[in-house]
Protein backbone atom coordinates (compact mmCIF):
# COMPACT_ATOMS: atom_id res chain seq x y z
CA UNK A 1 0.00 0.00 0.00
CA UNK A 2 1.00 3.59 -0.67
CA UNK A 3 -0.19 6.61 1.28
CA UNK A 4 -1.04 9.42 -1.12
CA UNK A 5 -1.35 12.74 0.70
CA UNK A 6 -2.83 16.07 -0.39
CA UNK A 7 -1.98 19.02 1.84
CA UNK A 8 -3.85 22.19 0.95
CA UNK A 9 -4.43 25.57 2.51
CA UNK A 10 -7.42 24.30 4.50
CA UNK A 11 -7.10 20.51 4.76
CA UNK A 12 -5.09 17.33 4.68
CA UNK A 13 -6.40 14.28 2.85
CA UNK A 14 -4.71 10.90 3.09
CA UNK A 15 -5.56 7.96 0.82
CA UNK A 16 -4.58 4.32 1.18
CA UNK A 17 -3.78 3.28 -2.38
CA UNK A 18 -3.45 -0.36 -3.41
CA UNK A 19 -0.33 -0.76 -5.57
CA UNK A 20 -2.01 -3.50 -7.62
CA UNK A 21 -4.99 -1.57 -9.03
CA UNK A 22 -4.31 2.03 -7.87
CA UNK A 23 -7.96 2.55 -7.02
CA UNK A 24 -9.07 4.75 -4.14
CA UNK A 25 -12.44 3.78 -2.67
CA UNK A 26 -13.95 6.51 -0.52
CA UNK A 27 -13.57 4.23 2.51
CA UNK A 28 -9.78 4.58 2.08
CA UNK A 29 -9.86 8.37 2.42
CA UNK A 30 -9.23 10.32 5.60
CA UNK A 31 -9.68 14.09 5.39
CA UNK A 32 -9.57 16.68 8.14
CA UNK A 33 -9.66 20.47 8.17
CA UNK A 34 -6.44 22.28 8.97
CA UNK A 35 -5.99 25.96 9.77
CA UNK A 36 -2.92 26.88 7.71
CA UNK A 37 -2.59 30.15 9.66
CA UNK A 38 -2.21 28.33 13.00
CA UNK A 39 0.98 27.78 14.95
CA UNK A 40 3.43 25.24 13.55
CA UNK A 41 2.86 22.67 16.30
CA UNK A 42 -0.91 22.69 15.75
CA UNK A 43 -0.60 22.24 11.98
CA UNK A 44 1.94 19.44 12.28
CA UNK A 45 -0.09 17.64 14.98
CA UNK A 46 -3.12 17.57 12.66
CA UNK A 47 -1.02 16.22 9.80
CA UNK A 48 0.47 13.50 11.98
CA UNK A 49 -2.98 12.57 13.30
CA UNK A 50 -4.34 11.99 9.77
CA UNK A 51 -1.23 10.11 8.64
CA UNK A 52 -1.12 7.87 11.71
CA UNK A 53 -4.83 7.12 11.43
CA UNK A 54 -4.28 5.95 7.84
CA UNK A 55 -1.28 3.83 8.82
CA UNK A 56 -3.28 2.23 11.62
CA UNK A 57 -5.94 1.28 9.05
CA UNK A 58 -3.47 -0.63 6.86
CA UNK A 59 -4.18 -3.84 8.83
CA UNK A 60 -0.59 -5.09 8.59
CA UNK A 61 -0.40 -4.43 4.84
CA UNK A 62 3.18 -3.33 4.11
CA UNK A 63 3.66 0.40 3.57
CA UNK A 64 5.56 0.96 0.33
CA UNK A 65 5.90 4.71 0.78
CA UNK A 66 4.31 8.06 1.60
CA UNK A 67 4.00 10.72 -1.08
CA UNK A 68 2.91 14.22 -0.13
CA UNK A 69 1.52 16.79 -2.56
CA UNK A 70 1.90 20.28 -1.13
CA UNK A 71 1.66 23.82 -2.59
CA UNK A 72 4.77 25.85 -3.26
CA UNK A 73 7.03 27.52 -2.69
CA UNK A 74 8.59 24.52 -0.94
CA UNK A 75 11.89 22.64 -1.10
CA UNK A 76 10.38 19.41 -2.41
CA UNK A 77 13.64 17.50 -2.65
CA UNK A 78 14.58 18.14 0.99
CA UNK A 79 11.05 18.34 2.41
CA UNK A 80 11.61 21.72 4.03
CA UNK A 81 9.60 24.96 4.16
CA UNK A 82 12.63 26.84 2.89
CA UNK A 83 10.63 29.80 1.59
CA UNK A 84 8.08 32.07 3.19
CA UNK A 85 4.54 31.49 1.92
CA UNK A 86 1.87 34.16 1.69
CA UNK A 87 -1.53 33.62 3.31
CA UNK A 88 -0.74 30.09 4.54
CA UNK A 89 1.83 28.01 6.45
CA UNK A 90 3.81 31.09 7.48
CA UNK A 91 4.57 29.53 10.88
CA UNK A 92 6.30 26.57 9.18
CA UNK A 93 9.06 28.64 7.56
CA UNK A 94 12.42 26.90 7.97
CA UNK A 95 10.98 23.70 9.42
CA UNK A 96 12.18 20.30 8.17
CA UNK A 97 8.84 18.57 7.64
CA UNK A 98 10.42 15.42 6.23
CA UNK A 99 12.49 14.80 9.35
CA UNK A 100 9.58 15.51 11.71
CA UNK A 101 7.17 13.18 9.91
CA UNK A 102 9.76 10.41 9.64
CA UNK A 103 10.50 10.54 13.37
CA UNK A 104 6.95 10.89 14.62
CA UNK A 105 5.66 8.07 12.42
CA UNK A 106 8.80 5.99 13.17
CA UNK A 107 9.30 5.30 9.47
CA UNK A 108 12.12 2.96 8.50
CA UNK A 109 15.04 4.30 6.47
CA UNK A 110 13.88 2.19 3.54
CA UNK A 111 10.36 3.69 3.40
CA UNK A 112 10.31 6.52 0.84
CA UNK A 113 8.84 9.82 2.06
CA UNK A 114 8.60 12.12 -0.95
CA UNK A 115 7.17 15.54 -1.69
CA UNK A 116 6.07 17.28 -4.87
CA UNK A 117 4.00 20.25 -5.96
CA UNK A 118 0.25 19.65 -5.56
CA UNK A 119 -0.69 21.10 -8.97
CA UNK A 120 2.01 18.98 -10.61
CA UNK A 121 0.71 15.86 -8.84
CA UNK A 122 -2.78 16.76 -10.09
CA UNK A 123 -1.48 16.89 -13.66
CA UNK A 124 0.46 13.63 -13.26
CA UNK A 125 -2.67 11.91 -11.95
CA UNK A 126 -4.84 13.26 -14.77
CA UNK A 127 -2.39 12.05 -17.41
CA UNK A 128 -2.06 8.66 -15.74
CA UNK A 129 -5.72 7.93 -14.99
CA UNK A 130 -7.84 10.89 -16.06
CA UNK A 131 -8.73 13.39 -18.76
CA UNK A 132 -5.22 13.98 -20.10
CA UNK A 133 -4.51 10.42 -21.22
CA UNK A 134 -2.57 10.28 -24.50
CA UNK A 135 -2.05 14.06 -24.69
CA UNK A 136 1.33 15.23 -25.94
CA UNK A 137 1.15 18.72 -24.45
CA UNK A 138 -1.30 19.73 -21.74
CA UNK A 139 -1.94 22.15 -18.92
CA UNK A 140 -3.46 21.14 -15.60
CA UNK A 141 -4.75 23.85 -13.28
CA UNK A 142 -6.26 23.85 -9.82
CA UNK A 143 -8.53 26.69 -8.75
CA UNK A 144 -9.19 27.00 -5.04
CA UNK A 145 -7.35 28.57 -2.11
CA UNK A 146 -4.71 29.46 -4.69
CA UNK A 147 -4.09 29.14 -8.42
CA UNK A 148 -1.97 26.08 -9.19
CA UNK A 149 -0.73 25.07 -12.63
CA UNK A 150 1.57 22.58 -14.29
CA UNK A 151 2.64 22.26 -17.91
CA UNK A 152 2.90 18.64 -19.01
CA UNK A 153 4.91 17.04 -21.80
CA UNK A 154 3.97 13.39 -22.29
CA UNK A 155 2.75 13.28 -18.71
CA UNK A 156 5.81 14.83 -17.08
CA UNK A 157 5.70 18.30 -15.49
CA UNK A 158 8.13 20.69 -17.16
CA UNK A 159 9.57 23.84 -15.64
CA UNK A 160 11.02 25.58 -18.69
CA UNK A 161 10.91 25.67 -22.48
CA UNK A 162 8.97 27.38 -25.25
CA UNK A 163 5.67 28.71 -23.96
CA UNK A 164 6.41 27.69 -20.35
CA UNK A 165 6.80 30.36 -17.64
CA UNK A 166 9.62 30.27 -15.09
CA UNK A 167 9.33 27.13 -12.93
CA UNK A 168 6.19 26.21 -14.87
CA UNK A 169 4.09 28.38 -12.54
CA UNK A 170 1.32 30.80 -13.45
CA UNK A 171 0.12 32.06 -10.07
CA UNK A 172 2.71 34.84 -9.88
CA UNK A 173 2.34 36.11 -13.47
CA UNK A 174 1.21 39.78 -13.57
CA UNK A 175 -2.45 40.20 -14.51
CA UNK A 176 -4.49 43.40 -14.51
CA UNK A 177 -3.80 45.20 -11.21
CA UNK A 178 -2.01 42.35 -9.51
CA UNK A 179 -1.01 38.75 -10.16
CA UNK A 180 -2.97 35.77 -11.46
CA UNK A 181 -3.41 34.23 -8.00
CA UNK A 182 -5.50 37.22 -6.93
CA UNK A 183 -7.98 36.69 -9.78
CA UNK A 184 -8.22 32.90 -10.00
CA UNK A 185 -8.69 31.86 -6.40
CA UNK A 186 -11.49 31.78 -3.85
CA UNK A 187 -10.36 35.14 -2.50
CA UNK A 188 -11.43 36.87 -5.73
CA UNK A 189 -14.98 35.50 -5.52
CA UNK A 190 -15.30 36.53 -1.88
CA UNK A 191 -14.05 40.02 -2.71
CA UNK A 192 -16.33 40.48 -5.75
CA UNK A 193 -19.42 39.27 -3.92
CA UNK A 194 -18.67 41.57 -0.99
CA UNK A 195 -18.30 44.54 -3.36
CA UNK A 196 -21.61 43.73 -5.09
CA UNK A 197 -23.78 42.87 -2.08
CA UNK A 198 -21.99 43.88 1.10
CA UNK A 199 -22.25 40.25 2.21
CA UNK A 200 -19.23 38.09 3.07
CA UNK A 201 -19.40 34.53 1.75
CA UNK A 202 -17.10 31.64 2.69
CA UNK A 203 -16.42 30.49 -0.84
CA UNK A 204 -17.73 29.56 -4.27
CA UNK A 205 -20.06 26.94 -2.82
CA UNK A 206 -22.12 29.75 -1.28
CA UNK A 207 -22.39 31.43 -4.67
CA UNK A 208 -23.73 28.28 -6.31
CA UNK A 209 -26.25 27.77 -3.51
CA UNK A 210 -27.45 31.35 -3.90
CA UNK A 211 -27.40 31.43 -7.71
CA UNK A 212 -31.17 31.19 -8.19
CA UNK A 213 -31.96 34.20 -6.05
CA UNK A 214 -29.03 36.56 -6.63
CA UNK A 215 -28.62 38.48 -9.90
CA UNK A 216 -24.95 39.19 -9.17
CA UNK A 217 -23.88 35.55 -9.33
CA UNK A 218 -24.02 35.23 -13.13
CA UNK A 219 -22.20 38.54 -13.52
CA UNK A 220 -19.39 37.39 -11.25
CA UNK A 221 -18.94 34.05 -13.02
CA UNK A 222 -19.06 35.76 -16.43
CA UNK A 223 -16.31 38.17 -15.37
CA UNK A 224 -14.29 35.27 -13.95
CA UNK A 225 -14.59 33.33 -17.22
CA UNK A 226 -13.56 36.34 -19.28
CA UNK A 227 -10.55 36.97 -17.05
CA UNK A 228 -9.46 33.32 -17.10
CA UNK A 229 -9.74 33.09 -20.89
CA UNK A 230 -7.83 36.35 -21.34
CA UNK A 231 -5.08 35.12 -19.07
CA UNK A 232 -4.80 31.53 -20.32
CA UNK A 233 -5.21 32.05 -24.05
CA UNK A 234 -1.69 33.41 -24.82
CA UNK A 235 -0.04 30.63 -22.81
CA UNK A 236 -2.14 27.88 -24.38
CA UNK A 237 -1.43 29.13 -27.89
CA UNK A 238 2.29 29.64 -27.32
CA UNK A 239 2.69 26.21 -25.71
CA UNK A 240 0.38 24.67 -28.33
CA UNK A 241 -1.48 22.76 -25.63
CA UNK A 242 -3.79 19.96 -26.73
CA UNK A 243 -5.95 20.11 -23.61
CA UNK A 244 -6.53 21.75 -20.24
CA UNK A 245 -8.02 20.01 -17.24
CA UNK A 246 -9.40 22.08 -14.37
CA UNK A 247 -9.67 20.89 -10.78
CA UNK A 248 -9.90 22.44 -7.33
CA UNK A 249 -12.93 23.64 -5.39
CA UNK A 250 -13.85 26.31 -7.96
CA UNK A 251 -14.17 23.59 -10.62
CA UNK A 252 -17.19 22.28 -8.71
CA UNK A 253 -19.02 25.35 -10.09
CA UNK A 254 -18.31 24.08 -13.62
CA UNK A 255 -21.84 24.62 -14.92
CA UNK A 256 -21.63 28.27 -13.87
CA UNK A 257 -18.55 29.18 -15.93
CA UNK A 258 -17.48 26.45 -18.40
CA UNK A 259 -19.67 27.59 -21.31
CA UNK A 260 -18.56 31.21 -20.91
CA UNK A 261 -14.92 30.11 -20.68
CA UNK A 262 -15.09 28.07 -23.89
CA UNK A 263 -16.80 30.91 -25.74
CA UNK A 264 -14.25 33.47 -24.57
CA UNK A 265 -11.33 31.21 -25.54
CA UNK A 266 -12.75 30.67 -29.03
CA UNK A 267 -13.27 34.43 -29.39
CA UNK A 268 -9.53 34.80 -28.80
CA UNK A 269 -8.63 32.16 -31.38
CA UNK A 270 -7.76 29.46 -28.85
CA UNK A 271 -9.04 25.97 -29.75
CA UNK A 272 -7.53 24.04 -26.82
CA UNK A 273 -9.98 21.54 -25.34
CA UNK A 274 -11.12 22.29 -21.79
CA UNK A 275 -12.12 19.54 -19.37
CA UNK A 276 -13.44 19.38 -15.84
CA UNK A 277 -11.58 16.88 -13.71
CA UNK A 278 -13.64 13.81 -12.86
CA UNK A 279 -10.99 12.42 -10.51
CA UNK A 280 -10.90 15.73 -8.61
CA UNK A 281 -8.74 15.43 -5.48
CA UNK A 282 -8.06 11.78 -6.25
CA UNK A 283 -5.97 12.94 -9.22
CA UNK A 284 -3.59 14.66 -6.78
CA UNK A 285 -3.44 11.56 -4.57
CA UNK A 286 -2.82 9.24 -7.54
CA UNK A 287 -0.21 11.59 -8.98
CA UNK A 288 1.53 11.57 -5.63
CA UNK A 289 1.46 7.78 -5.54
CA UNK A 290 3.49 7.74 -8.75
CA UNK A 291 6.40 9.25 -6.82
CA UNK A 292 7.05 5.91 -5.12
CA UNK A 293 8.30 4.54 -8.44
CA UNK A 294 12.03 5.32 -8.38
CA UNK A 295 12.40 5.58 -12.16
CA UNK A 296 9.47 7.99 -12.43
CA UNK A 297 10.64 10.02 -9.42
CA UNK A 298 14.15 10.40 -10.84
CA UNK A 299 12.69 11.71 -14.11
CA UNK A 300 11.00 14.66 -12.36
CA UNK A 301 12.35 18.20 -12.34
CA UNK A 302 12.93 20.02 -9.07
Amino acid sequence: MILGVDIGGSHITVARIDTKNHKIPDSNLISIKVDSTAQASEIIDQWIYALQKSIDALDNEPLEGICIAIPGPFDYHQGVFAYKMKNKFTSLFGIDIKEIISKRLTLSDTTPLRFYNDAACFGIGEFWKGKLKSTEKALAITLGTGFGATFLLQGLPILSGDGVPENGELYNIPFKNGIADEYFSTRWFIKKYKEATGITIRGVKDLITDSNSNPYTDQIFTEFSRNLATFLSPWLKEYNADAVVIGGNISKAWNSFAEHLNTELKNQGCTTKIYQSELKEKAILLGGARLVNNIFYQSLCF
